[in-house]
C-alpha cells in the first residue's frame, strides 16, 4: 500500500513538469524523488526518448548513481526531425547512442550555473561539446532552445529543451607521419635506407627534406654552371676559361665584389626563406623549426601557375624534383672529382 502510495505521488509530480518557458521545477519533498528515466516516464511528453534510451541500452546508466544533467528533448522535438528519421536511428545503435549521450553533461548543472555558459562550450558524455547561449529570447543549446529547468531528479536533473541536438561529425583522423608516403620515394628501391638514417617524426624529417631540397637545386644550377662555363661561357665570354671548378676563382680576380655579391644574393634567399617558413621564437621547441603548414621548397614563387593543385599530381612533380637533385648531386661531384683528377675540363667538344 505505501509503495502505490509513493508511486501515486511521484506520477502526480512529474506530470506537472510538461514544458514551460524557461520556468525553474523544484519538488516540494526529495522523498518523492525519483531517478531520471522514471521522471521522464512519469511525465508523459518524452515516450519517444524514452524509447530511444531504452533501444541503445542507456536505462541502466541513466538511473544509475550520476549526477547526471540531461537536456530532454520532447516528443514534439523528435517530430521535427526528418520523416524516418528516428526509425533509421532505432535501428542505428551506435548513432543513436552518441546522439543521446551528447544530451547527457556529467554532474547536476542547475540553471543559474548554465545562464552563466553564455558563449562557453560543455562537455557531453558523449566526449563531444555543446555550446550555451544565452540572450533575451532565453537559454540555447547548441541551436535547441531551453523551454523548461531545474527538474530535480534522484540522480540529477533535467532541462527541457524544444530541438533535437545532434553531435557534428567528428573531424577525420590525420593519419599518423609515415616517410614512406613522402615525396622522394621512387623505384628501383622503393623506400632505401638501410641505416636507418630517415627520421620517423614530421618535424625533424622536414628539415632534413628541406636541406635535401636546396642542396639538390644548388647541385642542378652548378650543373647546369659547369655546362655553360665550359661550352658556351656566355657570362664572362674568354676572360674565363678552364676547368670549371677553376672558373670562380677567376671571376673574382675580374669583379672585386664577386664573392660579396653571390654571398649577398644566397643571404637574402635564405632570409625569404626564414621568413616564410621558419616558427618565430618562442614557438619553436627547438632550432630552426618549420612550420607545420609549411611544404618544403616553397619559396612562394610560381609565376606562370605551374604549381598542381591537385596533392596526388604536387607529390609526383615533388618527387621528380627530389630525384634530379639527387642525380645533379651525384653528378657534380663526380665533375668535381674528374676534373682535379684530369686538370682538364670535362665538357670539351
Amino acid at each position: 500500500m505505501f509503495k502505490l502510495f509513493v508511486l501515486a505521488i511521484s506520477a502526480a509530480s512529474v506530470v506537472a513538469f510538461a514544458p514551460r518557458s524557461l520556468k525553474s521545477v523544484r519538488p516540494s519533498s526529495s522523498i518523492c524523488m525519483a531517478d531520471i528515466v522514471d521522471t521522464a516516464v512519469g511525465a508523459g511528453s518524452f515516450k519517444t526518448l524514452v524509447a530511444a534510451v531504452s533501444a541503445a541500452g542507456l536505462v541502466d546508466t541513466l538511473k544509475g548513481p550520476g549526477p547526471f544533467t540531461v537536456f530532454a528533448p520532447t516528443d514534439e522535438a523528435f517530430a521535427k526531425l526528418p520523416a524516418g528519421t528516428v526509425e533509421s536511428l532505432l535501428k542505428d545503435i551506435p548513432s543513436l547512442k552518441s546522439i543521446l549521450t551528447y544530451h547527457v553533461v556529467p554532474g547536476k548543472v542547475l540553471a543559474e550555473t548554465v545562464v552563466t555558459l553564455n558563449g562557453k562550450k560543455v562537455k557531453t558524455v558523449n566526449g563531444s561539446e555543446i555550446t550555451v547561449s544565452v540572450s533575451s529570447n532565453g537559454v540555447l543549446v547548441d541551436n535547441a532552445k531551453v523551454l523548461t529547468t531545474d527538474i530535480i531528479t534522484d540522480n540529477g536533473v533535467i532541462h527541457v529543451i524544444d530541438s533535437v541536438i545532434i553531435p557534428k561529425p567528428a573531424a577525420p583522423a590525420v593519419p599518423a607521419f609515415n616517410p614512406k608516403n613522402e615525396a622522394g620515394v621512387s623505384g628501383p628501391f622503393g623506400f632505401f635506407d638501410p641505416l636507418s638514417l630517415c627520421p620517423d617524426n614530421q618535424r625533424d624529417f622536414s628539415k632534413f627534406r628541406e636541406s635535401e631540397l636546396k642542396h639538390g637545386r644548388i647541385a642542378m644550377l652548378a650543373f647546369l654552371g659547369f655546362f655553360i662555363g665550359e661550352v658556351a661561357p656566355i657570362f664572362f665570354g674568354s676572360d674565363i676559361d678552364g676547368p670549371a671548378i677553376y672558373q670562380y676563382q677567376q671571376a673574382e680576380s675580374i669583379f672585386n665584389a664577386w664573392s660579396a655579391n653571390v654571398i649577398g644574393l644566397t643571404l637574402a634567399i635564405e632570409g625569404y626563406n626564414i621568413v616564410n617558413g621558419w616558427e618565430a621564437p618562442g614557438e619553436s621547441d627547438g632550432l630552426a623549426s618549420l612550420k607545420k603548414s609549411y611544404v618544403n621548397g616553397d619559396l612562394k614563387f610560381d609565376p606562370l601557375g605551374l604549381k598542381p593543385k591537385d596533392p596526388k599530381a604536387f607529390k609526383t612533380i615533388a618527387t621528380k624534383e627530389i630525384n634530379n637533385g639527387r642525380l645533379a648531386m651525384l653528378a657534380v661531384a663526380g665533375l668535381v672529382a674528374q676534373e682535379l683528377v684530369t686538370g682538364d675540363k670535362v665538357f670539351s667538344f
